[in-house]
């Protein structure tokens, strides 16, 4: 088994106590066609492997008792754990009595037990376990570890922990200086050998208690071969932009998320940007007033940068996003897949319409709060994608608009219970969930929307 997501499918795996012989049964009951194809989708993974994932709906305690039964022969298959969903309310236990049972040890035994580890998953129902020794386990004796993933962790506990890790593997000394024309440099000085060169893919979604300077920043520092990174949500400046801008992750990175990192200016956005040669999914999206928005000078940096030609999702919602940019976007980036350009400063819906056409590899773009839109334009415009741009199936805009809508010409309101609105229509090859077309979290397991947990589905594409 090359993954293992924990917490339905199955009850206490690999255990040999619970096999029991098999009565036989001269009754075959019936099985619907839609759970024969969701069994068939589990077991035809690429990798010809028992089954793509295990979930498992019980407590902690029961997890942990099983992991103790589990043979080191199937622990050593055993690639990605996911505890982002286990919670501790169905204890029915106060809080000091659930201390007792769900522990850091507990935690550090079950790293231990799966040597080759390579994907770890953890949400804020358990980060009160993540303390300065569970750390030490799984970013320096899980080797083969290469993604984590911390979304959502926002207590204090959490951070100070990471913190004290910060400060054991070695931290990064930051000076300022002047230059002849008394602009502000600084420069970074690691004070160790990066330990952290296994990490390939990192997410600290939504943990903006986290610190810049003694935390973030150096663990970046000692992970030098990053491909994937997630800071969206977090307290960081230009000054997390500038220190990466001297590494290696120019070079390496293909996705990164910097969404609703206010913080940061648009010129260190563009400079850093700018510097990429591969990225294939920058996401920028942020709930940004005029005066922080990305202006539209250093869109067109990012848009004519070298990385542009790659893009395959891109996102540069509330951003200061003109006719302009829409024609640099036509131009520089024809291999878009998805598009955020939420809050476009457009009044002519033709201009939308040539833009849309423009794109043929494109097949989902958000039109939130764009003033061109009304009732009377909006049904002649899905009229002219479906003609004209056939690949484009999911269209993102505002549920007041969409509400007054009706379904033409094969397009229909998709009714979901996010706070996000869509306009969508069956495309050939099968039916897209429209809710999980473009995500505001990276996906960095690489496993799909729907084999995300809920806790992460929530992060990514309810929110």
């Amino acid at each position: 088994m090359s993954n293992l997501v924990l917490p339905q499918l199955f009850d206490y795996p690999f255990t040999s106590s619970n096999i029991v012989p098999m009565k036989k049964n001269t009754s075959i009951p019936y099985i619907p066609p839609e759970i024969i194809r969701i069994i068939l989708n589990l077991l035809g993974d690429d990798k010809k492997t028992l089954a793509t994932s295990s979930h498992f709906p019980h407590t902690f305690t029961k997890f942990v008792n099983v992991m103790n039964d589990i043979k080191k022969l199937y622990s050593q298959m055993i690639h990605h754990l996911d505890l982002s969903t286990f919670s501790t309310y169905g204890l029915q236990k106060c809080s000091f009595e659930t201390q007792k049972i769900v522990t850091p040890e507990l935690l550090i035994h079950i790293l231990r037990s799966f040597p080759e580890l390579k994907v770890f998953s953890v949400s804020e129902s358990l980060e009160s376990i993540i303390t300065v020794e569970v750390l030490k386990v799984l970013l320096l004796e899980c080797k083969s570890i290469k993604t984590i993933d911390f979304c959502g962790c926002t207590s204090k506990q959490f951070s100070n922990a990471l913190e004290e890790f910060s400060r054991i593997i070695g931290q990064v000394k930051i000076a300022q200086s002047c230059n002849d024309d008394d602009e502000t440099i600084m420069s970074f000085n690691m004070t160790s050998k990066p330990l952290l060169s296994h990490l390939q893919r990192l997410s600290f979604h939504e943990c903006p208690i986290i610190s810049e300077y003694s935390t973030i920043i150096p663990i970046l520092a000692h992970a030098p071969n990053l491909t994937h990174l997630d800071l969206g949500g977090c307290s960081i400046s230009d000054l997390t932009l500038n220190f990466l801008a001297g590494t290696n992750v120019p070079t390496k990175l293909s996705h990164l998320l910097l969404a609703k990192c206010k913080n940061i200016s648009s010129e260190a956005i563009s400079s850093f940007v700018s510097k990429f040669s591969q990225l294939e999914t920058l996401n920028l999206y942020g709930d940004r007033d005029t005066t922080t928005a990305i202006k539209e000078y250093d869109l067109i940096t990012i848009l004519r940068s070298p990385s542009a030609k790659n893009f395959r999702i891109l996102d540069i919602g509330s951003s200061q996003i003109t006719p302009l940019i829409l024609t640099t976007i036509k131009k520089n980036c024809q291999m878009l897949q998805n598009l955020g350009i939420s809050k476009a400063q457009i009044t002519n819906i033709n201009l939308i319409k040539d833009f849309v056409i423009a794109l043929p590899k494109l097949e989902y773009i958000n039109l939130t709060s764009i003033p061109c839109f009304n009732l009377l334009n909006t049904n002649n415009l899905f009229t002219e994608i479906k003609k004209n741009n056939p690949s484009i199936h999911t269209v993102e805009m505002n549920e007041s608009l969409l509400k007054k809508l009706y379904a033409i010409d094969g397009w229909k309101i998709d009714v979901n219970y996010s706070r996000r609105w869509y306009y969508s229509r069956k495309v050939q090859g099968g039916s897209i969930r429209p809710d999980r077309v473009h995500g505001r979290k990276l996906d960095i397991t690489k496993f799909g929307p729907e084999c995300m947990s809920k806790i992460f589905q929530y992060y990514s594409f309810d929110v």
